[in-house]
Parts: C-alpha cells; sequence; structure tokens
C-alpha cells in the first residue's frame, strides 16, 4: 500500500526584488517591489508567466517571467491536489521511514530564483548528503512533475518534486 506525503513549499531566497521604471499612473519613474504573487495568461498556443509588481501607491506591473508552449488535450485534474502551505521546511528520510511513507511530493508554489536540484533538496533534507541525492537523481528515484532529470536540472515555479522514499 502506496503512504504519499504531499507538501507545498514557498521559497523566498530571503529577497523581494525591486526594480525602477515609469509608472503612467503616477506619471513618473518610481520603484517597483515584487508582490511575490504570480499570474499565468493564456493568448494562443503560449502561456505566459507573470510576476506581480507594485509601486509605492499600488499600482500595479506584470513582469513576464517565462513562456510555455501549450499542449493540446490536456485536461486539469479535479482533485484537490495542493490546498495550503505544509508545516515542513525541512525534511528527515528516516523519520519518514519510520512512518512509512513511501513517496513525498513537494510542490513548488513560489520560487524566487532558479535553483538546482540537487543543491536545493542538499539544503533541505537533513539526513541524505548531496553525493547520495545526486546518485538517487540519476536512478530515477527523484522526479520533477514525474519525468527523470539530471542532477544539474533547475527548479521552477509550480514544479513538483517526486521522492520515492520507498527506493532510498
Amino acid at each position: 500500500m502506496e503512504n504519499r506525503l504531499r507538501l507545498t513549499w514557498n521559497i523566498y531566497n530571503g529577497e523581494i526584488a525591486i526594480e525602477e521604471r515609469y509608472c503612467h499612473n503616477c506619471g513618473k519613474k518610481v520603484e517597483f517591489k515584487d508582490s511575490l504573487r504570480r499570474r499565468q495568461n493564456a493568448n494562443g498556443k503560449n502561456i505566459y508567466h507573470f510576476a506581480i509588481y507594485k509601486c509605492l501607491k499600488g499600482h500595479s506591473w506584470n513582469k513576464q517571467l517565462d513562456i510555455f508552449k501549450a499542449k493540446p488535450g490536456l485536461e486539469n485534474d479535479s482533485e484537490e491536489f495542493f490546498d495550503q502551505e505544509s508545516q515542513f521546511d525541512e525534511i528527515v528520510i528516516g523519520q519518514f521511514k519510520q512512518e512509512r511513507i513511501t513517496n513525498v511530493e513537494i510542490y513548488m508554489n513560489t520560487l524566487q530564483k532558479k535553483v538546482r536540484i540537487d543543491k536545493f533538496l542538499s539544503s533541505k533534507i537533513q539526513d541524505m548528503t548531496r553525493e547520495k541525492i545526486v546518485d538517487l537523481i540519476n536512478l530515477g528515484f527523484i522526479k520533477i512533475n514525474d519525468k527523470e532529470v539530471r542532477s544539474k536540472a533547475n527548479l521552477k515555479e509550480k514544479d513538483v518534486i517526486d521522492l520515492l522514499i520507498s527506493e532510498f
């Protein structure tokens, strides 16, 4: 029987981006601060990912972060998948094994900067070395979005990291 744990993480990397640019509503150049909110907009075959910045008066500007190609035939899963942020800032694989958890899914709800999966997981998993994490990634026991990746792969916002604990 599979025992799955689902986590939602918001990673802010300790800094909030500020950009100076012209605000049409204020009529002058002002500082825009990242609100840490994101939005996606679909237009034809592309999906645009934006960061929402705000000036001191609350006017917004959307900074484009990335563009993805839409894939025809995909459907949304009706299951309520991730609804709240996890209480786990770091994880201990030994504890999960004792609790007979076989699979951990980590949903990267917010991620300010791209970071390599091996470096990220080595900072978040207390009882495992980076070398061991690289080995597990190469063996396919750690995946991103249900796909096997290289240990140097970058994580992005909305990625799902899948840890097959039963294979560790």
